[in-house]
């Protein structure tokens, strides 16, 4: 009976310790920014296949440069983070206008504004 309880105790905790965190996993994370895109912006699958790499590139940069800024063990400089971020979506906009068209780029800037207003909105409602 010992054994039975313990074991449907380390089942709860498991459980809800794995639905608690965050997923962090940059291949689901590019599969869901890629649906996302896909549904909003009518992507054909060519364009798919073409944007998905835009796409990773574009996250491992990110990872990259916010784990260096981890390893430098000082304060999160959050400046430098939106500058090197508006850089890098300077870049990707470029590669994404070779791939999408004018209508979907423009769906896509819509989009972004969109997201940017949820992004707020949930940040004012944390404070």
């Amino acid at each position: 009976m010992k054994k039975l309880s313990l074991f449907i105790l380390v089942a709860f905790l498991t459980i809800g310790t794995s639905f608690g965190q965050p997923q962090r996993d940059p291949a689901a994370r590019l599969q869901k920014e890629v649906e996302a895109l896909t549904t909003e912006l009518g992507l054909s699958k060519d364009q798919v296949t073409k944007v998905t790499p835009i796409l990773g590139a574009v996250q491992k940069k990110q990872a990259d440069a916010f784990a260096k800024m981890r390893e430098g063990g000082g304060s999160f400089d959050r400046e430098k983070m939106m500058e090197l971020r508006n850089k890098v979506m300077a870049e990707t906009d470029l590669q994404l206008k070779t791939v999408l068209t004018p209508a979907q780029m423009s769906k896509l800037e819509a989009f972004r504004k969109k997201q940017a207003e949820e992004r707020a909105k949930r940040y004012q409602q944390r404070q």
